[in-house]
């Protein structure tokens, strides 16, 4: 009876009020009627709410059943496009619960394994509180940590504050990177089929995954990815030459969390890429451009991490590579429900980044 009276509660309590910044407040998603003709801003669409309302009841049952634990408040981030993450608040903790469907299983059990080797390094991530299976899905109850996605604040930082979270950001790759390096590129300690014998194996799946997501939301045209492909070639040798060192690969706009102007934490961590470190400066980089905010915070973190010319030019290439895997993502459906939001200015600006990363890497 109390987890039929608790879910019946926070139901009525999401649907009453709008939720803090990053944290589920509606169900609706814009995309673009026709990319060449529209400039509205697109219609609505709706997102799949059964989703969300089945994943907050999997959510109680699994917070009364499995860990005994009451709440007053819990309330789904919707940040994150493999799992169901939930902000839970008690009457003397906070937690965060994290709730993964059977087809992102590796993600769990990454999760667990890095979370782990993490926090024996001394790195700011969440600590694992309990973890188990609830029918067909899985779970982790881990620590809070207090803070907001660096893109949620990025117009607020001063550029004293920013040059101090990449000084800690590059320390924490440097602990990372003392990790046994791999045999092999890309994730090769995950469940999924992303390993490779070379860098550039790597770099052009992350290509190919952009076409495939093009021709099926059909917004953007499938040949940008050839135009990008063959602007790579001139790194080649310096591809050839990167090492399959570890590294966290996400921790961007997103994933850094920021209290008070500060690093706080580190989360969402699922694996462990191997490869080039500087991948995820051109993956912040292509963030900060898509948000149409300054670029000052990678370049603060190019110049802490001593980058040469050649570097400076992958780290381009890469950010014209995740300019393009965005274009991708567009109209994209996770497997959590989630609908990647799109418009036409959104359309607008992917297109002028695209070309403006095109010529600076002629």
């Amino acid at each position: 009876m109390m987890t039929e009276f608790l879910i019946e509660l926070f139901s009525i309590q999401e649907s009453k009020a709008e939720q803090v910044s990053g944290i589920e407040s509606a169900a609706t998603a814009k995309f673009p009627k026709n990319p060449d003709i529209t400039s509205d801003g697109g219609t609505m669409y709706k997102v799949n709410v059964d989703v969300h309302y089945n994943s907050r009841k999997t959510a109680i049952n699994i917070l009364h059943e499995n860990l005994g634990i009451i709440p007053i408040e819990i309330t789904r981030f919707t940040n994150g496009y493999c799992h169901s993450v939930y902000y839970v608040k008690t009457a003397k903790d906070e937690f965060v619960l994290r709730i993964t469907g059977k087809t992102n299983k590796q993600y769990y059990t990454g999760s667990l394994k890095w979370l782990t080797e993490l926090n024996a390094l001394g790195i700011p991530v969440p600590q694992i509180i309990k973890h188990g299976q609830y029918q067909e899905e899985f779970y982790a109850l881990i620590s809070f940590i207090p803070g907001k996605d660096m893109g949620e604040v990025y117009r607020t930082l001063t550029d004293s504050q920013k040059r101090g979270i990449v000084k800690e950001l590059s320390a924490i790759q440097r602990k990372v990177s003392a990790l046994p390096v791999a045999r092999l590129y890309g994730y090769p300690h995950s469940g999924r089929n992303e390993s490779f014998t070379a860098w550039t194996g790597y770099v052009e799946s992350i290509l190919e995954r952009a076409r495939e997501r093009i021709k099926q939301n059909g917004i953007f045209s499938a040949d940008v990815c050839e135009t990008v492909k063959e602007s790579m070639r001139s790194l080649d040798g310096y591809f050839s030459s990167v090492k399959p060192t570890p590294f966290l690969d996400d921790i961007t706009t997103k994933n850094v969390l920021i209290h008070d102007g500060k690093l706080s934490g580190i989360v969402d961590v699922d694996e462990m890429c191997f490869g080039d470190p500087l991948l995820v400066i051109g993956l912040t980089h292509a963030a900060l451009l898509l948000m149409e905010a300054d670029t000052k915070y990678t370049e603060y973190w190019l110049d802490e991490t001593g980058a040469d010319a050649i570097q400076r030019k992958a780290v381009t290439c890469y950010t014209l590579l995740f300019c393009t895997d965005f274009m991708g993502e567009q109209g994209t459906r996770f497997d959590n429900g989630t609908i990647v939001p799109c418009n036409q200015k959104i359309i607008e600006i992917l297109h002028y980044n695209y070309n403006d990363l095109l010529k600076r890497l002629s």
